[in-house]
């Protein structure tokens, strides 16, 4: 069976009024991390990965692909 993981993204660096396109903050990054070891201890072999191109989703999905 096919299985699809939806992640959002993790903590963001600055709020909008700051950064339109911010990155992750510590705490986003310690949460991509934990989300992308829960999605790999289920999965066999590696998984295709979509993101959006804003900055804090490419740094969540960096995890899933590294």
């Amino acid at each position: 069976m096919a299985r699809i993981y939806m992640i959002r993204h993790g903590e963001a660096a600055a709020g909008w009024s700051e950064d339109k396109d911010p990155g992750l903050s510590d705490l986003g990054r310690a949460q991509s991390e934990a989300a992308a070891k829960t999605i790999m201890s289920r999965e066999a072999s590696a998984l295709p990965v979509l993101s959006s191109p804003l900055k804090r989703c490419q740094e969540t999905s960096l995890p899933l692909v590294a």
